[in-house]
């Protein structure tokens, strides 16, 4: 469906799927984890990727699967140590961002399961229904293997970036290889939408922005293409801000997932006409009890979105508090509008 809007670009075609649908907050989720030790055991294991990522589909009517994986498995696969500690968050190695680290690649033996998942659950879904594989932006990796972890400010990242600037680029610019290399790998195997999520884009100092927001993913996309993956390939700018609209134009993307932080009117008033939009409803709303705000809320999109070919979706991922229902309440809307 997604590659229908694209194909058409058919504003009566509304795309409908939930960043981080694929756990969480559906039951059989923690019954699917519980059976592994740690979360990358999960993550690399066929026959829980295949169950995680149509686990959604049982419930909703969406237009898309997304790869059940995670972005911190890119590290991981080079070398750094991930784990992912409950209350906590993912917990990375400090690495040494030396000669023998900028040498290693992926060595895709390591991602078998992930290539046999992508073909069992193609196998599964109905054709008229996208596979979406994704990676996370360089800048964000970057900001993960830097810090450690999660943090509210990355200050000790942004310190490395100030002392160590050339280090710093080093690392961006292999972060981007590898990025297209993991991007293309999922294409290959199968996906038919590929989305990278620069989480931390809003982390990004203003100096820095167009060289680690914007050109990562554009050379990212420009590598893509030349590799003939010609699948919708959607950008995920978190927070970023004005920065949305410059991004829209210059990073190549055919869609750009709006988060729920932005003012939609402003961004689909300044955005590149020739870009698909994503996203802006704020996924906490489904978590509530006010049935009103949400179709209120659902609405308000839809209503600005009729003229634009827009997939429905989430600002940023589902939290585990979501409640089913209300997300079948959202789709409900979708559908009648």
């Amino acid at each position: 469906m997604i590659n229908k809007l694209i194909k058409l670009e058919d504003n009566n075609i509304k795309p409908k799927w939930f960043l981080r649908q694929a756990g969480r907050h559906i039951p059989e989720y923690f019954t699917i984890r519980s059976k592994h030790n740690n979360f990358i055991e999960f993550c690399l294991d066929k026959r829980s990727i295949v169950n995680a990522t149509i686990l959604p589909l049982k419930y909703y009517n969406i237009d898309a699967a997304i790869l059940f994986s995670d972005i911190l498995l890119l590290p991981y696969f080079l070398g750094q140590k991930v784990a992912f500690k409950k209350e906590i968050g993912p917990v990375l190695k400090k690495i040494n961002l030396n000669e023998k680290f900028f040498k290693k690649d992926i060595d895709f033996n390591d991602l078998t399961s992930i290539k046999n998942a992508i073909f069992e659950i193609k196998k599964k879904l109905p054709n008229s229904k996208d596979l979406i594989g994704f990676c996370g932006a360089p800048w964000t990796l970057a900001c993960y293997m830097i810090e450690g972890g999660s943090s509210k400010d990355y200050a000790k990242t942004r310190t490395f970036l100030w002392n160590n600037e050339q280090v710093f680029f080093k690392l961006i610019n292999k972060l981007i290889k590898n990025c297209a290399d993991l991007l293309e790998y999922q294409y290959q195997a199968g996906c038919t939408v590929l989305m990278i999520f620069d989480t931390w884009s809003s982390m990004i100092p203003d100096k820095y922005w167009v060289k680690f927001g914007i050109e990562p993913i554009k050379f990212i996309v420009d590598r893509l293409r030349k590799k003939n993956v010609k699948c919708p390939i959607i950008g995920l700018p978190f927070k970023s801000g004005e920065m949305l609209i410059q991004y829209s134009y210059e990073s190549q993307v055919d869609v750009v997932s709006i988060d729920w932080k932005t003012n939609l009117d402003w961004a689909l008033k300044n955005i590149n006409d020739h870009v698909i939009t994503q996203g802006n409803l704020d996924p906490v709303i489904l978590s509530c009890d006010n049935r009103l705000a949400i179709k209120k809320e659902v609405y308000r999109i839809l209503d600005l979105t009729q003229n634009k070919c827009h997939i429905f979706n989430v600002g940023h991922g589902l939290t585990p508090e979501v409640k089913i229902e209300n997300v079948k309440y959202a789709i409900k809307l979708i559908d009648d509008y």
